[in-house]
């Protein structure tokens, strides 16, 4: 910035915004991975049709879906600069950012739940296709009777790479500044005043 240290602050919160609000974006996008994942093995085991499992995808989707709105919703309120170049709504941006790192999580922790025990202890490929033990896996592995073992381990496979092995879990949560920051721009960028006002106009305190 050549010495122009005045915007040193600004020039950090606009980063964070914009990063908080992508963030927002493509981890939707994974969530409907997940979604996926746990809906397909959900058919391989055989119980995609229980009513817990359907309530179970019905909140990951519901989650996914609140992300992504919330990161439209940042970028439709966004306002038009001098320059010409919109700046996204740094409220909306991070309340997406801050709702991300709690349904990530949890939906993650539903994948794994829906997916089973064998997300953390299923035998490797190497098993699998051992020409001694081999046949065992093939057979005790089997969900469904029309999906081959090799798919459902390969879904299981997917599922503990995506809920388990993940950096991205690290980055639900602190990617674009740890929640305290989210919570902390939240408040800044609320006007609490309007809002205390808007009640005691109702409550009969004050007029309009």
């Amino acid at each position: 910035m050549c010495g122009e240290s005045e915007f040193a602050g600004p020039l950090v919160r606009a980063f964070a915004a914009f990063h908080r609000q992508s963030h927002g974006g493509c981890k939707a996008g994974r969530g409907d991975v997940i979604i996926g994942a746990a809906s397909a093995i959900a058919e391989y085991n055989g119980v995609d049709k229980a009513s817990h499992v359907q309530e179970k995808l019905t909140d990951m989707v519901h989650m996914a879906e609140t992300l992504y709105a919330c990161t439209i919703a940042a970028s439709t309120e966004g306002t038009k600069t001098p320059s010409g170049v919109y700046f996204v709504n740094n409220l909306l941006a991070n309340a997406a950012k801050l709702h991300e790192g709690r349904v990530l999580h949890e939906m993650c922790r539903l994948a794994q739940d829906i997916a089973g025990g064998l997300v953390g202890t299923m035998p490797s490929e190497k098993d699998w296709r051992n020409p001694e033990i081999g046949k065992f896996v093939e057979k005790y592995l089997r969900g469904v009777a029309e999906v081959p073992t090799e798919h459902r381990m390969r879904m299981i496979r997917l599922i503990e790479k995506l809920t388990l092995e993940s950096a991205d879990l690290v980055s639900d949560v602190h990617g674009g500044g740890s929640p305290a920051a989210h919570r902390m721009t939240i408040l800044r960028e609320t006007d609490l005043a309007a809002k205390r006002k808007l009640a005691r106009v109702l409550a009969g305190i004050e007029e309009r």
